[in-house]
């Protein structure tokens, strides 16, 4: 299967709308194949941020660059003539739009065509018979991947990618 564009899948940890961890993957549109990555913790003075299940404390963060920073790295170095995916891409466009936004890049530049991994993982699991809880966590394992303990963004995009290659080339195979 060739994909029209390369595939950059995206991680955002840290907080609904307060990340404070970007992560990155670019895959190759035929192949699937990891090509180049990112991975960047986001400034965010985390006083009343909750941690949730990333682990990034506040020393962490300090003297990492600011949302419009990583912003920029990011763009200058994937451009935008990518796919989007994610897992679950609802909250990560999201968020990739406000720090684009902040670094004044018009989030518009990316194709409105993304690809959101979590619904056809679910669905891909369903149709083999499983009957397990439709979160990140579990469809993970699910997949094979061990428990992961504190989310971290390049290895949640790894995982993704691990996916979208499982799922493409059982279909293409099949």
């Amino acid at each position: 299967m060739k994909f029209l564009k390369d595939i950059l899948v995206i991680d955002f940890e840290g907080g609904h709308y307060k990340p404070k961890q970007l992560g990155a993957v670019l895959l190759d549109k035929e192949t699937l194949e990891e090509k180049d990555r990112f991975v960047s913790y986001i400034y965010l003075d985390m006083q009343g941020v909750p941690s949730l299940k990333s682990g990034i404390t506040q020393d962490m963060l300090d003297g990492a660059p600011q949302p419009d920073e990583v912003a920029k790295k990011f763009y200058n170095k994937f451009g935008t003539n990518v796919f989007i995916a994610s897992f679950v891409s609802d909250l990560d466009i999201e968020n990739l739009r406000n720090i684009m936004n902040k670094a004044g890049i018009n989030p518009l530049e990316y194709d409105y065509h993304t690809l959101d991994i979590w619904p056809i993982a679910y669905i891909y699991l369903l149709k083999n018979g499983y009957e397990g809880n439709y979160d990140s966590e579990n469809i993970f394992q699910a997949f094979g991947f061990p428990p992961r303990g504190n989310h971290d963004a390049l290895e949640d995009v790894r995982i993704t990618a691990s996916i979208l290659r499982k799922i493409t080339f059982d279909l293409t195979n099949s």
